[in-house]
């Protein structure tokens, strides 16, 4: 007890005392030395923004890319600041595409750096939901082409491209292509080319396209030109009335036809000779000769005819029978009675055997059936036999009619 009043008294005496304010100030003027010759200072430079937690398929429509940012603190550790360390990002989480907002800014610093200001603190953002779609990469020839030289075993890898950007951009985009010099095709060796396309106006956002280039393999050699065109079948006349051309196919659909490329662009098809298909009542298959190119040095090398193979089908034509008697079958006819006692039939088969033909001469009968009937009224439907078998019913007008029972009448 006595020791802790002695060291209670010697903390508080005026020796003590002193002796802690001077070191403090001892530490004071050491560390304002230090102060001025490691002074605060600032420095500005530009940030680069990320974007994150943007939602899976969508992109910003023009994006603020980067950040003019402030930064304090000592000369020696400004000095030495690694620049990648300051990170400048905008947090888009759960923002819903097609609509726009207002974000900060937000820096992230090392130790000893403290951020003075950003500019600008605030973007717009606008996510648009970004789709891909393949295109199908096509050559396009140089225009100064050597004459009687052309290409043969053109392969493109790959032969498509995807092309990813918003919808109204990608409706924009026309024909994709790649198109060597002539000097490249004479080199004979493969060749990768960066894919061009054509658009109908300017892009609202960014387009992408993967992969950029595609290889192309082809082989310039002397010759014409060859190309695959189709054929087209001239007839004339119509079949029998009772017919109809189902389908025209030829054998083969496509010939092959050689000659300048400009001379190939104008040729779509290929004629044959007419073929005259008047009163034809069967299907024809013959063999019809193509009609000679009227293009300047535009020939067919293998192919002068082709197989013509022209099926028919037969029309059919319908008829109405008004007013036809209904009979009673399975029972006395005297003992019922009918509600109608006629109707109408709709009967079909060629437009020869149907045009002005009577009911009478094919034999058409309509009737009921009563022979299960144990009420005294009902309903049943209508039926129809042709004798002609080769007569369709198509229509009974009315379906069904109302069948009653007659009371006979009692004699005195």
């Amino acid at each position: 007890m006595h020791s802790s009043k002695n060291f209670d008294d010697l903390l508080t005496s005026p020796w003590v005392l002193w002796a802690l304010s001077l070191s403090v100030a001892i530490i004071m003027w050491f560390y304002g030395l230090g102060s001025e010759d490691d002074p605060f200072a600032t420095r500005k430079f530009s940030c680069a923004i990320e974007y994150r937690n943007l939602e899976p398929q969508a992109i910003l429509r023009n994006p603020v890319q980067e950040a003019e940012v402030e930064v304090k603190g000592r000369e020696s550790v400004l000095k030495n600041i690694d620049y990648d360390s300051v990170v400048c990002f905008v947090d888009i989480k759960n923002r819903l595409p097609g609509k726009k907002y207002t974000e900060e800014v937000r820096v992230t610093l090392p130790p000893d750096v403290t951020l003075v200001n950003r500019y600008p603190s605030q973007v717009i953002v606008e996510p648009i939901i970004q789709v891909g779609r393949f295109f199908k990469v096509e050559l396009k020839l140089p225009s100064d082409m050597p004459e009687g030289q052309y290409l043969e075993g053109v392969s493109l890898i790959p032969g498509e491209v995807t092309i990813k950007g918003s919808e109204k951009d990608l409706s924009k985009i026309g024909e994709l292509h790649v198109k060597p010099t002539v000097a490249e095709l004479q080199a004979g060796k493969e060749l990768l080319l960066p894919v061009a396309y054509s658009q109908s106006e300017p892009f609202e956002d960014e387009v992408l396209v993967e992969p950029t280039q595609v290889k192309v393999i082809a082989s310039l050699v002397r010759g014409f030109p060859k190309r695959r065109i189709p054929v087209n079948v001239r007839l004339t006349g119509s079949p029998n009335p009772d017919y109809e051309v189902k389908s025209v196919i030829t054998d083969p659909a496509e010939v092959m036809v050689e000659g300048p490329q400009l001379q190939l662009d104008k040729l779509s098809m290929v004629d044959t000779e007419t073929v005259d298909i008047t009163a034809v009542s069967e299907d024809q298959i013959i063999v019809v000769p193509l009609r000679p190119l009227e293009l300047q040095d535009v020939s067919l090398p293998n192919v002068k005819s082709v197989r013509l193979t022209v099926a028919l089908e037969p029309v059919r034509a319908q008829k109405q029978f008004v007013n036809v008697p209904l009979q009673v079958r399975g029972g006395e006819e005297s003992h019922w009675s009918l509600t109608p006692a006629v109707v109408n039939v709709t009967l079909e088969n060629l437009p020869s055997r149907i045009g002005e033909v009577r009911m009478e001469a094919i034999g058409l009968a309509c009737y009921v059936d009563v022979s299960n009937i144990y009420l005294d009224a009902t309903v049943l439907p209508v039926r129809a036999e042709v004798a002609s078998q080769d007569f369709t019913v198509v229509k009974i007008d009315p379906p069904t009619v109302a069948v009653n029972a007659v009371e006979e009448a009692v004699g005195w």
